[in-house]
């Protein structure tokens, strides 16, 4: 054992944490030093030797903190990459072939590492890289296709050129992004890069990327502290089938909001680092005119806590992975001329990118029927005649937002509960002993959208005609 693993065995011990826990968060931890070896170092460095140091350090963190497998699973994805797409070009059919390469070897590493639970193996980040290679075979793509055919979104991140092997190893292995994210495409990357050579932006980032650390161990310490009194699997507890209605909603808010807490911190600390670096500059802000460096956020703290509707949570947790998904999976799923198929698509793409328990599955359907629910209710509430006297009155937004709330934050552990729990016989018990009213609520919807509509929206057709008039 050497030294640094013995002090980490005997800082996990102390600590009562596992050792695998504590190696992700110290090498998130590193990365802000890394980071500001570069910004002092070689920031003004020539391109290859900044892709190097990024490289190099980047492979070091994930032999250190993950393990050797991480280095040669990661390694064998980016040499299949960059081979396929020299030696097939820059076409569909290549694109395609790199999707279903990443996916399948992913997939792959889940059912081969057999595990019951989170376990914290070379696929964490493996999970990260597979949608970093996946975009840059989708870029090179973009990059070979006519510009007046493509996106705004497209042609802003299309690659004309395939990267350099370097270049390949630095994106995927840059220590701020590799543990849990965010996204960031290739072309962001190499623009960071030639903006340090050019001299960059003035002011410093490093303020702003230190404060999200901070609120990222106070989001860290609420998880630890709350885990204490609300375990993750304390739903499958007799304690919580015993409650009654109230106190079982109360606490499975509070379960909800102490489980999440650790992936706010996790992307947190990621965020800050990529702040530090210089790589979460997102332009100039034109009401203020200061400068923006939310461009890795993965989370938005204010939107999170206050979410009035399930399409905020969307908006605000884990953002980059949901802008990639739908850049790359949903926007492209359009030739099905189908909005709930393209939906449908990009979050069965998301089930099997997590892995092959069922909790996934389930976490991702109840997305589909929660949010294809919200998006009628919605619809109908903002066009009915009979709700038009409250949507004027001056207090309408501070109501929609308390009701909006209630509502949401009442449901959202329901939702993501079987994510947690990942396999049937755990998740399933706990819908049983909450009536199943999950499903029952939001899968019953198609069968009572009919005459909701019809009782909301009376008067509806009265008032376009008098318009006419």
């Amino acid at each position: 054992m050497t030294i640094s693993s013995a002090f980490v065995a005997w800082l996990a011990s102390t600590a009562g944490a596992p050792e695998a826990g504590l190696r992700l968060i110290l090498g998130q931890m590193a990365a802000y030093a890394l980071c500001g070896i570069h910004r002092v170092r070689f920031k003004q460095s020539e391109a290859w030797v900044q892709h190097a140091f990024f490289a190099l350090t980047g492979i070091f963190m994930a032999w250190w903190a993950i393990g050797e497998a991480a280095v040669l699973h990661g390694t064998i994805s980016i040499l299949a990459t960059y081979v396929a797409l020299m030696a097939l070009g820059n076409g569909s059919t290549t694109a395609i072939l790199i999707f279903a390469f990443q996916l399948l070897y992913l997939f792959i590493g889940y059912v081969s590492m057999g595990y019951d639970g989170y376990d914290l193996s070379w696929t964490m980040p493996q999970c990260v890289l597979c949608l970093r290679l996946i975009g840059v075979a989708i870029d090179v793509y973009d990059g070979g296709r006519p510009k007046e055919k493509l996106s705004k979104n497209e042609a802003a991140q299309a690659l004309t050129e395939v990267p350099s092997l370097l270049e390949f190893f630095s994106h995927t292995f840059f220590v701020g992004g590799y543990f849990v994210g965010p996204q960031f495409c290739m072309k962001k990357y190499q623009d960071f890069i030639q903006a340090n050579i050019d001299g960059g932006v003035k002011e410093s980032p490093v303020p702003f990327g230190l404060r999200r650390l901070a609120i990222g161990w106070g989001y860290m310490l609420f998880h630890l502290i709350g885990s204490g009194v609300v375990p993750a699997d304390w739903v499958a507890s007799d304690n919580f089938n015993e409650m009654s209605f109230l106190p079982r909603a109360l606490w499975f808010f509070a379960w909800y909001k102490i489980v999440l807490a650790k992936y706010i911190a996790a992307f947190l600390f990621a965020e800050g680092a990529c702040v530090v670096s210089g790589l979460a500059y997102n332009g100039v802000d034109e009401a203020s005119g200061r400068h923006k460096w939310n461009g890795c956020a993965n989370v938005k703290l204010r939107r999170f806590e206050t979410v009035a509707r399930f399409n905020h949570m969307v908006e605000s947790f884990n953002i980059n992975t949901n802008a990639w998904v739908m850049h790359y999976v949903y926007k492209r799923l359009r030739f099905l001329n189908n909005r709930l198929a393209s939906q449908f698509g990009a979050l069965a793409f998301l089930a099997v990118w997590h892995g092959y328990h069922s909790g996934y599955y389930v976490c991702f359907f109840n997305e589909f029927i929660t949010m294809n629910f919200e998006r009628d209710i919605v619809s109908i509430l903002e066009r009915s005649p009979m709700m038009k006297p409250f949507w004027e009155h001056p207090a309408a937004p501070i109501l929609s937002q308390v009701i909006g709330s209630a509502f949401t934050l009442f449901w959202l552990p329901h939702c993501l509960m079987p994510f947690i729990m990942l396999k049937s016989n755990l998740y399933f018990p706990v819908y049983a002993n909450t009536y199943f009213i999950l499903w029952i609520f939001f899968m019953g919807w198609p069968l009572v959208k009919g005459p909701v509509k019809s009782f909301l929206l009376r008067g509806e057709v009265r008032e376009v005609e008098k318009k006419r008039e």
